[in-house]
This record gives structure tokens, sequence and C-alpha cells, in this order.
């Protein structure tokens, strides 16, 4: 059996790297139980970097913390607005309540309470409708009162995957689950895409990025030791027999920049059962993990010239989102690259002389790998690009 699985998130008991977000979501934790605090946790990146494998984990960690403890998710799939993420969590709370109503009492009296409240309109600008009466409340009474019916619980983890999907009122109600006085200790934990991060660093969502502060977390590349913990983690689980050699986890380190989605790509085409698997093993298995990894990013691109994946490879090592046009030239990148960069949507010009990185880095090392740019016309085996990026296809 293969333990690496590309095409899904990785599973919590094979979740590695980002101990700086474990710390801090045990720490998140152990407070709640103890000091009845809520707080919030931001995730971001871009495609592939492993944002809902953290999600999931956040929630494993809660559900394996001390006491009654609940942890729902909430992947947005289309523009949500406050009332439309309020239904989706109360929904989610009402369901996962019900899974464990026959484990304790304390859940059975959770769901009768919660069962008082009809969530159904919530959103469709109809009111609620309560069992007993025919009054209406707006989506925040509603909420204060579902919390009120789970108060004694340990913590509640709200887990929203894709929250850049959140319109104006959406990304404000962030703030209000996050900081509201709650009966019960609240751990709102928030994966989104870059935007998110721009979009919280302006004058008017300044309120809703400070209820993040000091637990916003980066989750772009590996670095070469949560590479390693990456390839090992997987095979515990499963109970695989092979075992990966220092310098084919280099290899692979190397050959993906530690981008998570094409770190398990490569293990992927290269694991062996009972094998001592070598660097010239990962070499022979990039044909395989660049064709596993086709679905997605062979689309990506795919009319671009080898010069525009050289400057879009800079661009993506330095590790930013957001670069001025004289930046853009320090990196080595000629002027005209900038423009079929921008066509190709790679970046997006938001005013003049000002770009966004909107194309995930992970589109980038796929295309450098498949047409081998590196500097010995093999895959790349170092950080040097070894050619201009400016230099034509």
């Amino acid at each position: 059996m293969n333990p690496y699985d590309p095409q899904r998130p990785s599973p919590p008991e094979s979740f590695a790297g980002r101990a700086r977000l474990i710390a801090q979501t045990q720490e998140y934790l152990e407070r709640g139980r103890v000091q009845q605090f809520s707080a919030a946790v931001l995730v971001h990146g871009h495609r592939g970097s492993g944002k809902t494998s953290a999600l999931r984990k956040i929630e494993s960690l809660t559900e394996a913390a001390k006491g009654d403890t609940l942890a729902v998710e909430i992947p947005l799939h289309q523009t949500s607005s406050d009332a439309d993420l309020l239904r989706s969590i109360v929904q989610e709370l009402h369901s996962a309540v019900r899974r464990r109503k026959e484990d304790r009492g304390r859940w059975r009296t959770a769901l009768e309470r919660l069962q008082s409240v009809n969530v159904s309109v919530l959103g469709t600008g109809v009111g609620v409708e309560r069992s007993a009466t025919d009054t209406s409340s707006n989506p925040l009474t509603l909420w204060r009162e579902c919390l009120e019916a789970l108060e004694g619980m340990a913590t509640i983890a709200i887990c929203i995957d894709d929250a850049e999907r959140l319109n104006a009122a959406g990304v404000g109600t962030l703030k209000t689950i996050a900081e509201s006085r709650s009966p019960v200790p609240v751990l709102l934990a928030v994966a989104a895409g870059p935007e998110m991060v721009r979009r919280l660093a302006t004058h008017e969502f300044s309120p809703v990025a400070r209820a993040f502060s000091g637990a916003t977390f980066d989750m772009e590349a590996f670095s070469l030791t949560e590479t390693r913990e990456a390839l090992e983690a997987a095979l515990r689980p499963s109970h695989a027999t092979g075992t990966w050699s220092d310098g084919a986890v280099r290899r692979i380190h190397d050959l993906s920049h530690g981008y998570p989605y094409l770190v398990k790509c490569l293990a992927h085409a290269a694991y062996r059962d009972e094998t001592r698997l070598t660097e010239h093993d990962v070499e022979r298995a990039v044909p395989l993990a660049l064709e596993t990894a086709a679905p997605w990013l062979e689309r990506e691109l795919s009319t671009a010239s080898d010069g525009d994946i050289r400057a879009f490879v800079r661009i993506a090592r330095s590790e930013r989102d957001s670069l001025r046009s004289s930046e853009i030239i320090e990196l080595g990148i000629n002027s005209v690259y900038i423009g079929r960069l921008v066509k190709l949507g790679v970046l997006k010009k938001v005013a003049p002389g000002h770009y966004e990185l909107h194309k995930a880095p992970v589109i980038a090392y796929y295309h450098e790998l498949k047409r081998r740019l590196g500097g010995d016309g093999r895959a790349p085996r170092s950080r040097g690009l070894g050619t201009d990026a400016g230099a034509g296809s």
C-alpha cells in the first residue's frame, strides 16, 4: 500500500511540520479548558499548501483534548454572507451533537436545547422560527442561543475552510465569533488564500485582523526538516516498510522546493515497500510524479514560454505575494515579462507599478520540473535557476 495520496488532504495522524501551529493550538485548547478562553487561528497559503490538512489537525487536537469538546468543519463553496456562515455553523454543530447524543446525558440535553430552534431559514431573510412560539431572531441572536445550549463544554472548535469566499459582512462576523462573550470557549480556525491576508491588512478589516494577532500561520513551503517529517509521518499509520535516505529526502525537497503538494507527488511516485529509497529512486520517479500532478497543474500556464516560467519561479522564490515593478526587476526579471505574466494571470496589476501574485507557486515549480529548466539540463537541483529569467524560451 502506498502511504502517499496527493489527491487527498493529509489525515491528522500523518500531519507533519507546522510545529508552531500545533503548539499554539494546544495552548489555546488548554487555556479554553482552564480559563474559559476563546481564541482565533488563521492559516493561509496558496492552493496545495496544506491548509485543509491543518484545519483537520486542529479538529483532531480539539476532539482529543480533555473534557467535552466539539469540532466542526465549514467548507465554503461559494460567496457567503454573515447569515450564510452562521447558519452553516449552527447546522454543523447540531449534526455533531446529534452524533454524540448517546455518549452522555449532557450531549442529549444539548441536543434537546438545539432542537428548540429551527435554523433552516437562517440566512434567507425570512426570520428564524421557534418551535414554541412564532417569534423571530436575527442570526447573531441565534448564534448566541446555540452557544448557550452548549454551555459546560470544554471547547468548541469552528474550522472554516476557503474563508476568502466570505463577503464583507461574513469577514466581520469572524471577529464576533472569536471575541464575543460566550458561555463556552470557542477556538475559531480559519483557512484562506493569500487574498484574505491582503484583505485583513486594509484599514476596513484591521479590527478583524487583530482577532488573529499572534496566531497567523503561513502554510507555504516546508523546510528540509519538515519535508523529512512529512515523508516519515505518512509511513507510521499504514505500517509501511520503506525508508528514505538523507539523499532522497534532500532530492525531494529540492525538486519540490518544499511545496507540500509536490512533496506528496514525488513521494507517491518513488515509494516502494521494503526498500531504502535513494536519490536515484527519486530521480527516476520524476516522470510519474509529473503525471500524477498533471490533472491539476498541466493546464495551468500550458501556453507559457520557458522565459515566463523562469520569471514566475523567481517571483515564487521571493516568497512575496505583493511586489512593485522595481522589486520584480531586482529579481533579475526583464520588464517585458511583467506584462506577459499579467496576461497569463500569474500577476494582477492592482495599481500603477504594483502587482499581486495570483497563481500558486507550485504551478511554477511543476512547469520548471517538467521542462527541465535547471542549470544542468535535468530537474533543478538547487535554489539557483542557472539561466537568466529574461531570456526567451
